[in-house]
């Protein structure tokens, strides 16, 4: 059975760009498939590719978490 409980953003990385394995947690998921959702263009957040790595948005991860957890309390 796999995990789906939401992480708390208490404990994020600082720094504007997050790696795969930093941001997957956050999103119930693991960074192999993170990255393939960003090398398709289906990522929920911003990414970028910089030097051969994918780098995603803390704002924007932070940005969608918290649209994520304004639904799930509604």
């Amino acid at each position: 059975m796999s995990d789906t409980t939401l992480h708390p953003t208490d404990d994020l990385p600082a720094g504007p760009w997050l790696d795969a394995e930093q941001v997957a947690p956050y999103l119930c998921t693991t960074a192999h498939t993170l990255r393939r959702l960003a090398r398709d263009g289906k990522c929920p957040i911003l990414v970028r590719r910089i030097g051969g790595r994918w780098w995603f948005s803390r704002l924007d991860l932070l940005r969608f978490l918290d649209g994520v957890l304004t639904e799930e309390a509604s």
